[in-house]
């Protein structure tokens, strides 16, 4: 996860230091993360929506989307790291078919099971700083 964290920091000057857990790397991530894609949707209509918001949500997510499937070890991981590769393949397959279409759809679906891992990482998290 460490590989995740400077790739992110060198395309996006995130203020992390590098003691920080893995956990706690992947929480701000993933947040950063979820973030983007809701500016990304809540600007996707042509008529209604800023371009340069959406353009920057989108451009954004891609960059970690590539960040986070850069730091998955696919041999150590085992399926947990091949189910978040595909989750974060999906994602990105769907906002760039969802920038072409005008609207958002499947990128929807992929929101929201990026909004239910978040929610367990921070669980895991909040544990393990209770158990220090």
């Amino acid at each position: 996860m460490k590989n995740a964290l400077f790739a992110y920091q060198n395309t996006e000057k995130m203020s992390l230091t590098k003691e920080s857990s893995a956990n706690a790397v992947l929480v701000v991530i993933m947040e950063e993360l979820i973030k983007c894609v809701q500016i990304f949707h809540s600007n996707i209509d042509i008529k209604t929506g800023n371009m340069e918001k959406k353009s920057r949500g989108f451009s954004k997510a891609l960059s970690i989307i590539f960040a986070l499937q850069s730091s998955l070890d696919l041999e150590k991981g085992g399926q947990i790291a091949s189910d978040l590769f595909r989750l974060y393949e999906y994602t990105r397959i769907h906002l760039i078919k969802d920038m072409r279409r005008g609207i958002a759809m499947k990128s929807n679906n992929a929101l929201l099971s990026l909004q239910e891992i978040h929610s367990t990482w921070c669980t895991v998290a909040n544990q393990k700083d209770s158990n220090a």
